[in-house]
């Protein structure tokens, strides 16, 4: 009779001593994912079971990553100890006498368990703790996760099911109400925008949120006609001043006051009575005497202004509620949800449910939680998440005490990376860890293990110094003024951050320079010329470090998805080999955009654009006089067949890269059925929207600085640097006392011009809101600098004045490092530092073997060269 092998995981088993509850704050580069792989490993040496350790993160990839790590490093460590791999790993998780023995004992339980470890993403767990409580979440049986296209699908049938659902005349209303006043065409159109905008971080509010603006009254009409006679009867000698009342007058008599709210007159006023000054207009001071018609008109600005934003707020408020009841009944049929519906209902039922029974319904419990990208996390997400902190790290009997022997908690992240605040991401809740886990233990690492020396030295004199650009040199204290609280984003990073160092020894070098001058007749190239020009001249100093370094890797790092595929486009001409990080639609091949108008000249007979493009395709001759049979072929053999039948001719005239987005395009047709949507404008717009990877990857590779995250280049090129560090004002401002707290407050936003109009409670609100966009604009700054190894390059065109005062990432970089050079000098280096030639010091690599790129990718329906 055999005897079993006592397990090393033992669930009853505990160490006395436990782990602490730890926060680190860990810089780029610094080994994030290495500290939260030794803290699992530690675990498992201390016998916990794998199916108790929870480990998250927030993409595939990076919790393969974790998992990949884990096993590699006991792997390495238990088969080649002599190689260095198990002191490696001794010094990672703090063991001086783990032997290889160990690792490969520990090595094979993991494996045989590795179907209960639970190392996942946070919509997989969410996921699993719905499923825990179907009745609490109140979730239909069979339901499952939308992809982006599906829940856009979604959102446009429920914006038309509402639009559906209201009377003409209520639908007029609302969307006058919506726009302040002004109808506009396109209601759909408008109220996707809104939704798209809104709905996910104010869902769940109430209406009363919505209307917290304060409206005063307005004065009576007999003091606004005699206001109006005051500033006539004026007769300044000045004509420009006089002409600026009288115009003032007038809007009193009309009682129209919105289109004063952004006059300089009405500024001034505002300005003056904050500063207990006189009423300037230019140079000219207003006489005194008119002072009280002065104030008559603002007050009444100021109430035409606050009312028109309430009325706006409260039809947004009534279109999300709307919006919300309508969209939950069409997820509801269909079954169907997205991540942040699921997150919104889990954190429902947290809310009043102990964690603790939650997790009794699951296969195994929660006893170690450790949190991954935690900067990234949003508030709705945290009060999941909360929860299980808490129930790891406090008595289950009494939550005032610690945490109990055999269960931590661990969180990473840095808050200096928190580029993801457009879709929820609050960096701040790091900061509630550090105030509500018992007991947590706040650690910091700097030292970095992928850039050289130079990069990160210039890296922390930019942070550290973005105090010498102009903007943060504020001396209107106004809370009423968006400069006021950019420059506070500006100086609390720049105290904030810390010095980096390089742990390893590694040449570097860091350029910033200015484009050359396009070829044009014009005194002054416009815009769209300097871009071409950036385009070029990044383009061809891609190319040339190619040549020079072939083994090293590069990223070209833009701010947008169309600048990004723009920059393809130019290094495919230059014969570059080049792909982009997570995929474009398939569109950006010709053949896939022949094979879409097909398709739209059915969709669209009376449309002669398409049929216009497809008779100049090779296309033509197989579908002359066809129309009629291939609309008669898709409803009898169905998209994937019609499609694969149209690929067919166009594979055998394609080139290997047109064959492979070919084939891509009749994979995705085999699947769209699966999504349940079988229309065919609806396969049309995925295809249009949805971004599909190429099989490889190529040494020169480019995507957007948020897509970069998590990546690292031997060499990098910014070459957007000269584009506003801010773009569009958010849709809505959220008043929130506490980011871990329900909103106290919404609205939309507003003109910062016209701030001085509103509630001090409100412009501190939206002064809030500019205040972490800069912030976030700041760590999007840092996330494209901390990307590269060896090489930092950036170019922009050149400034259109000496004192580059712009509020542009070039500008704030040109004013921390202190440059010299006249920065509206084209094809000139403005700052630069370290090894021009660090390649050569790079020690000699084999050349890594090729990827086939043109792996045939199994398909439904084969295609022939010549269909029937």
């Amino acid at each position: 009779m055999s005897v079993s092998q006592p397990s090393l995981f033992d669930t009853r088993a505990t160490r006395d001593d436990g782990f602490a509850p730890t926060l680190i704050r860990a810089s780029a580069g610094t080994g994030k994912t290495y500290q939260l792989t030794a803290r699992y490993m530690q675990i498992l040496l201390a016998g916990a079971a794998p199916e108790t350790i929870l480990a998250t993160t927030f993409t595939r990839k990076a919790a393969g990553e974790i998992l990949s790590r884990v096993l590699i490093s006991l792997a390495q460590a238990a088969i080649e100890p002599e190689s260095g791999a198990l002191d490696s790993l001794r010094k990672q998780v703090q063991r001086e006498g783990l032997s290889s023995k160990k690792c490969a004992e520990l090595l094979h339980e993991v494996l045989q368990q590795i179907h209960r470890l639970r190392i996942c993403t946070l919509d997989s767990l969410f996921s699993q703790l719905a499923r825990a409580l179907p009745f609490e979440v109140a979730m239909p049986p069979g339901w499952r996760l939308t992809d982006e296209v599906e829940e856009s699908w979604m959102r446009q049938s429920a914006v038309g099911d509402l639009i559906d659902s209201l009377r003409p005349s209520e639908t007029e209303t609302l969307i006058a109400m919506l726009g302040r006043g002004d109808h506009k065409r396109h209601v759909a159109r408008q109220l996707v925008q809104l939704i798209e905008g809104v709905y996910g971080v104010s869902r769940g509010a109430d209406q009363g949120v919505w209307d917290t603006l304060d409206v005063p009254r307005m004065p009576d009409s007999a003091s606004m006609t005699r206001a109006a006679g005051q500033l006539r009867s004026a007769s300044l000698p000045q004509k420009s001043v006089q002409k600026q009342l009288d115009l003032a007058a007038d809007h009193l008599d009309a009682r129209d006051f919105g289109p004063l709210a952004g006059q300089t007159l009405i500024k001034n006023l505002h300005r003056a009575r904050r500063e207990g000054d006189v009423v300037k207009y230019g140079r000219s001071k207003i006489p005194a005497e008119l002072d009280p018609a002065l104030d008559v008109l603002y007050r009444c600005v100021l109430v035409e202004v606050r009312a028109l934003l309430r009325a706006q707020n409260h039809a947004t408020g009534k279109v999300v509620s709307l919006y919300d009841h309508v969209i939950g009944s069409l997820k509801d049929s269909m079954a169907a949800f997205g991540f942040d519906d699921v997150a919104s209902r889990l954190a429902a039922v947290f809310a009043s449910v102990v964690p603790g029974a939650v997790v009794n319904r699951l296969d195994a419990s929660i006893d170690h939680l450790l949190l991954d990208e935690f900067q990234d996390t949003s508030p709705v997400q945290w009060s999941v998440l909360r929860a299980l902190a808490m129930l790891v790290t406090t008595d289950p009997t009494d939550d005032t005490e610690p945490m109990t022997a055999g269960r931590s908690f661990f969180c990473v992240g840095d808050t200096k990376q928190a580029i993801y605040g457009w879709r929820g991401g609050v960096a701040e809740i790091f900061d509630a860890v550090d105030r509500e886990i018992p007991g947590v233990e706040s650690l910091s690492q700097n030292e970095s293990h992928r850039s050289s020396a130079v990069v990160l030295d210039t890296v922390t004199d930019a942070m550290q110094h973005l105090t010498r650009h102009p903007m943060a040199d504020v001396e209107n204290h106004d809370p009423a003024s968006r400069d006021l609280y950019e420059s506070r984003a500006i100086h609390q990073f720049a105290a904030s951050f810390p010095t980096h160092t390089a742990a390893k020894d590694l040449p570097g070098y860091v350029r910033l320079e200015t484009c050359r001058l396009p070829a044009s007749d014009a005194d002054r190239p416009t815009a769209d010329q300097w871009s071409a020009q950036l385009a070029e001249d990044v383009g061809q100093r891609v190319a040339s470090l190619q040549r020079r370094c072939p083994l090293g890797s590069v990223g070209v790092l833009t701010r947008t998805n169309a600048a990004a595929s723009a920059m393809i486009e130019h290094l495919r001409r230059l014969e570059v080999d080049v792909s982009a990080e997570g995929g474009n639609p398939l569109v950006d091949s010709l053949a896939v955009r022949w094979i879409l108008s097909a398709l739209k000249s059915i969709e669209h007979p009376g449309d002669g654009r398409w049929a216009l493009h497809v008779r100049h395709s090779p296309l033509a001759s197989y579908l002359s006089n066809q129309d009629g049979e291939l609309r008669d072929r898709l409803e009898r053999d169905g998209i994937p067949e019609t499609i694969a039948r149209l690929a067919g001719p166009l594979m055998a005239i394609s080139d290997d890269a047109e064959c492979v987005r070919l084939e891509q395009l009749v994979e995705l047709a085999t699947l769209f059925p699966a999504i349940g949507r079988v229309r065919l404008r609806d396969f049309i717009e995925m295809v249009e929207l949805k971004r599909v990877q190429r099989p490889r990857a190529a040494a020169v590779r480019v995507m957007t600085i948020h897509q970069s995250k998590g990546l690292e280049f031997d060499s990098v090129f910014l070459p957007e640097l000269h584009k506003p560090m801010l773009g569009p004002s958010p849709q809505v401002v959220l008043e929130r006392p506490d980011v871990a707290e329900p909103a106290t407050g919404l609205s939309r936003s507003h003109d910062h011009q016209q701030w001085h109009l509103l509630t001090p409670r409100w412009q501190s609100a939206m002064g809030s809101s500019v205040q972490g966009r800069m912030t976030e604009a700041m760590c999007l700054l840092y996330v494209a600098l901390t990307r590269a190894k060896h090489g930092l390059y950036l170019v922009m065109p050149p400034a259109t004045k000496q004192d580059f005062a712009s509020k542009t990432f070039a500008s704030v970089l040109y004013h921390a490092w202190g440059c010299k050079e006249d920065p509206t000098r084209p094809g000139h280096t403005l700052f630069e530092s370290g090894d021009r030639t660090w390649w050569q010091r790079l020690p000699s690599q084999p050349l890594p073997r090729p990827v086939e790129e043109t792996q045939p990718i199994r398909l439904r329906f084969q295609p022939s060269n010549h269909p029937s």
